[in-house]
């Protein structure tokens, strides 16, 4: 008898940034879409379960473009001593966009990085991370 064997492979057709910034989610929202000409609202917040076992809310904010059926989301990556993605100590907030032949990556990150309150803005490689799937809540 013949064996056979399943090989899963996980896409995740998304962009993501991190962003360091010392502003509050919902000021940071303001200068996003002021400055890159998008609509954040706020949306319920995602829950995860820590390592400690703990269900903790991460402030989530979504714009969804039309023209060019784009996603554009915002998570709160620390909360009260809890990361949306672990591996991603340094950001506090995560840009999630999904990917798009209309967007152009280079001119948001350089457009971020302009923000004053915003201190760094970093690309996010999803082959290393071990809880990537946190990201399949905010879809």
């Amino acid at each position: 008898m013949s064996k056979f064997s399943l090989e899963l492979i996980e896409e995740y057709p998304y962009q993501v940034y991190g962003i360091a910034a010392s502003a509050q989610d919902y000021r940071l929202c303001w200068h996003l879409n002021k400055e890159l000409g998008l609509k954040f609202t706020r949306q319920s917040a995602v829950q995860i379960i820590n390592k400690r076992k703990e269900s903790v809310n991460h402030e989530f904010f979504l714009y969804e473009d039309q023209d060019s059926a784009t996603h554009y989301r915002l998570v709160q990556n620390k909360r009260t001593g809890s990361l949306f993605l672990p591996e991603i100590n340094q950001a506090d907030y995560l840009l999630v966009i999904d990917e798009s032949p209309v967007v152009d990556y280079d001119y948001l990150v350089n457009k971020i990085k302009a923000i004053r309150p915003v201190l760094m803005v970093f690309a996010i490689n999803l082959d290393t991370l071990k809880n990537k799937q946190n990201l399949l809540l905010t879809a």
